[in-house]
């Protein structure tokens, strides 16, 4: 199915993130609080606020999707979600944690590295316009927003040359990845697996082709063939020492992803490299932890919100609450 639906067919189907906030709000009885934030020549990016805006703690969210369709009714449900646990969690201060879903600009209309400087600036946005420290800033994504969270990462450590440079007193506070995205290859043998998930090789091929600018030049529909990105779009490809400086980057890194996903051979591929990295430039093992979940497919904590099942916590969920709560140190009493 995701293989076969065209660009314009998702466009007609689906809203767009700002829409999709907007119905979100409306549903739940919430004012939206949208900042538009500049990002170069006049350009400016819509972000939008899950909580209060005021939080001294922040995650800064980027939604999945291939880069080419919205964020979901799922991403705003999930995050109110954990937006209320984590403040249910405090023992002070109730109110201090919040999301911010950056609604990002959507290929083939908008290729990379327009989705890297975007992201960017709504960082730049949070530290130097609204005051935070980095160390109360956590990067978050699902899938391609996953890829994206990792590619400002790579961004501060390896200044992409079309994409303003950013720099950091402190290392952000953590950064948290659902399923990330992490190479562009489809003949890992964990594609086997497209029974058990909801990806698809021939979707993820389409998708990555055209988030590149590099569709299929007959049909920009039709399967490109084998995909290559760059070091800041294919985190799997980066040998350890591409990583090295991260744990100086960013405090503590947690990555949950699925034993049935399609995805899991890059994921798994990429934790070899970015530990080996870490370690070897003198970050402490303890502080990157790598989850699997048994059984569970692509982003499944986020797929869970949406089924009947949903007011019960996978070991998964609750294992990214647990790291919350501990980074920010407000385990319950």
């Amino acid at each position: 199915m995701l293989g076969r639906i065209t660009i314009a067919q998702s466009r007609y189907l689906n809203p767009s993130t700002s829409e999709r906030y907007a119905a979100y709000c409306k549903k739940h009885n919430v004012t939206p609080n949208t900042v538009y934030i500049d990002v170069k020549s006049g350009d400016k990016v819509a972000a939008h606020w899950i909580g209060n805006h005021d939080a001294e703690n922040v995650v800064l969210y980027f939604h999945g999707g291939g880069y080419t369709q919205s964020a979901s009714d799922g991403n705003f449900i999930y995050l109110a979600r954990l937006v209320k646990d984590i403040n249910s969690g405090k023992s002070g201060d109730r109110d201090s944690f919040a999301a911010v879903v950056l609604a990002y600009s959507l290929a083939p209309e908008a290729t990379h590295p327009t989705q890297l400087s975007q992201a960017t600036a709504a960082l730049h946005y949070l530290i130097n316009t609204t005051g935070r420290s980095p160390s109360n800033i956590f990067l978050s994504g699902d899938s391609a927003g996953g890829n994206l969270a990792l590619s400002v990462l790579s961004h501060i450590l390896h200044a992409h040359t079309d994409v303003p440079a950013l720099t950091l007193e402190k290392p952000l506070g953590g950064m948290l990845l659902y399923s990330p995205w992490t190479g562009f290859s489809t003949d890992f043998p964990t594609f086997e697996n497209v029974n058990l998930d909801v990806m698809s090789a021939l979707a993820l091929r389409k998708w990555s082709a055209m988030f590149l600018g590099k569709p299929n030049p007959t049909d920009p529909e039709a399967d490109p063939g084998p995909v290559t990105g760059d070091a800041w779009t294919e985190a799997c490809k980066n040998d350890a020492s591409w990583w090295h400086g991260a744990a100086n980057t960013v405090s503590d890194v947690f990555v949950a992803y699925g034993g049935d996903e399609v995805l899991k051979g890059p994921i798994v591929e990429f934790e070899r490299h970015f530990k080996a990295g870490w370690k070897e430039s003198g970050g402490d093992a303890s502080r990157v932890l790598f989850l699997e979940g048994e059984r569970e497919a692509h982003v499944q904590p986020i797929i869970d919100i949406m089924s009947p099942r949903s007011a019960v916590k996978s070991i998964t969920q609750n294992a990214i609450d647990a790291w919350y709560k501990a980074r920010l140190r407000c385990e319950e009493q």
